[in-house]
C-alpha cells in the first residue's frame, strides 16, 4: 500500500506571542510546505490542534521559514507543538517529488568522490546547509575534505556510475602532505 502522506517539516521552535513557528524541512526533502496547505502534526498532542492550514510562510535564510498556522493563536499553543512533524497528503506535494527529493544535495549523502587530478576523495557522509552554499562532507583516505557545493567544483556525475560524482577542487582543501604521488591519475 502507497504511503498517503509526507513528512515534510519539523517545528524546531516558536516565534513571537501570536503562535508562529521557525520550520524546517524534514527527511532531506527540499522545504515542501506553502500557503494554503492543510497540514497534520504528529505525534498529535493532548491539548493542541491536530491541523492546521498554513496561513503565512517566509524564508527566514538557510533551511529556516516563519511559519502561521490557522489554529495556533498564541504562544502557549505553538510551545505544545514544537519538536512536532508536519505531515502533508500526498495530493497536495508536486507530482515530480521524486525527481525534487533526488535533485537536493541531501541526496548526494553515500555517493563516492573523485577528483580529477587526486583520485578517490571518499565517500559524502553528510551535505551541511550553509547561508550561502551547501558544503559536501567528505570522508576518505585524505580525512575530512569539505567541498563547496557550487558549479566550479562539480563537475557531474559519472557516466558509466552514478553513484559516483566527479569534482575539481582547488589546491588547499586537501591536506597536501597526505597526497602520494600513487593517488594521482
Amino acid at each position: 500500500m502507497a504511503r498517503c502522506w509526507t513528512d515534510c517539516a519539523e517545528l524546531v521552535a516558536t516565534q513571537g506571542l501570536k503562535g508562529r513557528f521557525v520550520a524546517r524541512s524534514s527527511n532531506g526533502l527540499p522545504f515542501l510546505l506553502e500557503e494554503g496547505m492543510k497540514v497534520h502534526f504528529v505525534p498529535p498532542t493532548l491539548e493542541g490542534p491536530r491541523t492546521a492550514v498554513i496561513n503565512t510562510l517566509t524564508h527566514q535564510g538557510s533551511g529556516d521559514y516563519l511559519v502561521d498556522f490557522s489554529t495556533v493563536k498564541d504562544r502557549d499553543t505553538a510551545e505544545s507543538l514544537v519538536s512536532c512533524h508536519v505531515l502533508v497528503s500526498n495530493d497536495q506535494l508536486p507530482e515530480n517529488l521524486e525527481d525534487i527529493v533526488r535533485s537536493t544535495p541531501q541526496a548526494l549523502c553515500g555517493l563516492s568522490v573523485m577528483d580529477e587530478q587526486l583520485g578517490l576523495l571518499g565517500t559524502i557522509q553528510e551535505v551541511s546547509e550553509m547561508p550561502t552554499q551547501d558544503l559536501l562532507i567528505v570522508e576518505g583516505p585524505f580525512g575530512e575534505v569539505l567541498i563547496p557545493f557550487v558549479d566550479e567544483f562539480i563537475l557531474g556525475f559519472d557516466e558509466d556510475d552514478e553513484d559516483l560524482l566527479w569534482v575539481r577542487i582547488p589546491n588547499g582543501l586537501v591536506d597536501a602532505s597526505l597526497v602520494e604521488e600513487e593517488t594521482w591519475l
